[in-house]
């Protein structure tokens, strides 16, 4: 299945147009990754982009030049550069992307703990990092870019880096029955039923389970809901005129209202108001205005 979508976004000194078309792999891979995408011509009126974190693990590949450049939190800020094939690991805070130059990007979202299989190492030791490719993939992921360049369909791009993808596991196109179960309930039920109920049926010992969530995951099974929650209040406001706090707080499962500010801001480093008066067409992309 295969999605285009035109996008027309409109800032204070000039409009530019985006193209953006996303593909669903068949099975197996269906299991593991939500979808391949392209992107061209995202250039927007500012330079910079905070990124709010959902847990999902993102593979980018710059079809432009040699180098991805992001923001690091750890080093005050400064411009960090990476090779042409970056992995973001699954986030539980935000970072901050580079918007200063057009771009025509390939990339995978993968559904959570979806890369596990295409890694030799635990994908908690991702988190909230961002690593080049090679640093994973050795040499292949160098090869993995010169086969796309020369491509000259979006349709063919996606088509060899599915069968690409294919070749690249490490491990059995599985999940651990217990990730799987427990993944199925907090992205159906999310908040609606509380954590121990759903480890409660899955026969491992707390420990065992938060264990294998982990590494497959990225994150405990505690902090992926917590985010799941907050992804919920996302969805709610987007593109809504209005907000009351208090009723999105509540039908999102918060105990209370400064409970929820609290988690929004450990997220995003904004408060409610202001991320709602920032918003743009995605959610969970924020300009920052220098």
């Amino acid at each position: 299945m295969e999605r285009l979508r035109g996008f027309n976004f409109h800032g204070s000194c000039r409009a530019y147009a985006m193209k953006l078309r996303t593909y669903t792999p068949q099975a197996p891979l269906l299991n593991f990754v939500d979808y391949f995408w392209y992107l061209e011509g995202y250039s927007p009126p500012y330079s910079k982009e905070l990124t709010l974190p959902n847990g999902s693990i993102e593979l980018v590949i710059n079809l432009c030049e040699d180098k991805i450049k992001l923001f690091d939190r750890e080093s005050n800020g400064l411009l960090r550069t990476y090779d042409s094939s970056v992995i973001c690991g699954p986030h539980s805070e935000f970072f901050i992307i580079d918007t200063s130059a057009e771009t025509t990007v390939l990339g995978i979202h993968f559904k959570p703990g979806g890369i596990y299989p295409f890694l030799k190492i635990p994908v908690n030791e991702l988190h909230n990092i961002r690593v080049s490719l090679d640093t994973l993939w050795g040499a292949r992921a160098h090869e993995l870019r010169e086969t796309l360049l020369p491509l000259k369909t979006v349709d063919d791009q996606f088509r060899i880096l599915e069968e690409n993808l294919l070749k690249l596991a490490s491990r059995p196109l599985i999940r651990h029955p217990a990730v799987s179960f427990a993944l199925n309930e907090f992205l159906s039920l999310r908040h609606k039923r509380p954590l121990s109920d759903v480890s409660g049926q899955i026969g491992l010992s707390q420990r065992r389970f938060i264990q294998i969530f982990k590494e497959e995951v990225g994150m405990t099974p505690k902090l992926f809901c917590r985010l799941r929650r907050f992804q919920e209040v996302l969805n709610r406001i987007n593109h809504t005129k209005s907000v009351n706090w208090l009723d999105v707080a509540i039908a999102c499962g918060y105990y209370d209202q400064m409970h929820f500010i609290k988690d929004f801001q450990a997220f995003t480093g904004l408060s409610p108001t202001d991320y709602f008066s920032r918003q743009g067409r995605r959610h969970n992309h924020v300009a920052i205005h220098n």
